[in-house]
């Protein structure tokens, strides 16, 4: 397992919205500790299950509760608005559920670092991962209207994890709940002209985690409100 090469020098905060994730958080924050990451933050969004009670057995791990579920933008945007209170000068967001492996997060650190960026975007299709046909439609589709609205083509416009600094963490502000955050994200790094850099991780898909997260109803919701001007 990698180890944290960051803690002595730059204070990185993990961020990981939760949503009902009690069955799949815990092998995260094990790595995460593992690697020797001080700074993890979950933002518990409404859980109905025992998340919070599950985190509470790790210690140092930050738990922020939302009493209701406001969704995985505004619990993305509590995070990092957390981190960047507490003196964070990289912010790493990453899945609660356990599909993406938290042994990638030095490699986007230091992407963000060596090529000198504001944000580093985790791409699971820039190597071979075993993704579904439905997961790489989805994202083909949520690529081509990323485009369209922020003129910046990249490969995993869905992707969860992403590395970003201090400033373009400050500046930051996402107004949508749902999953057009990712997008809205790209399109707010457009406008800041800030610099994007990407750089392959991997996934891994299970039944279970498959069951929840983007399908085509999430889609469908996401198009109707990145089009709608009011």
């Amino acid at each position: 397992m990698a180890q944290n090469k960051f803690s002595t020098q730059k204070k990185v905060y993990i961020v990981l919205p939760a949503k009902n994730e009690a069955k799949r958080i815990e092998p995260v924050l094990v790595k995460l500790q593992l690697q020797g990451f001080k700074h993890i933050v979950v933002v518990n969004d409404g859980s109905e299950d025992n998340t919070s009670e599950v985190i509470s057995r790790y210690k140092d791990v930050v738990v922020l509760d939302h009493v209701i579920n406001l969704g995985p933008g505004a619990a993305t945007l509590t995070g990092i608005k957390y981190a960047v209170a507490n003196g964070a000068d990289v912010v790493l967001t990453i899945d609660a559920d356990n599909q993406h492996n938290p042994d990638n997060i030095n490699s986007l650190v230091e992407k963000l670092e060596s090529d000198n960026l504001d944000l580093v975007i985790g791409s699971r299709f820039m190597k071979k991962n075993d993704i579904p046909i439905s997961r790489l439609i989805f994202n083909f589709f949520g690529n081509f209207i990323s485009f369209i609205i922020t003129g910046i083509y990249l490969t995993d416009s869905q992707s969860g994890m992403k590395a970003m600094n201090r400033k373009f963490a400050q500046n930051l502000e996402i107004a949508f709940d749902g999953f057009e955050f990712c997008i809205e994200i790209i399109k707010q790094a457009q406008i800041m002209k800030a610099s994007i850099g990407q750089v392959p991780i991997d996934v891994r898909y299970t039944a279970d985690t498959m069951s929840k997260g983007q399908n085509f109803l999430t889609g469908v919701n996401m198009l109707v409100k990145l089009f709608n001007p009011f």
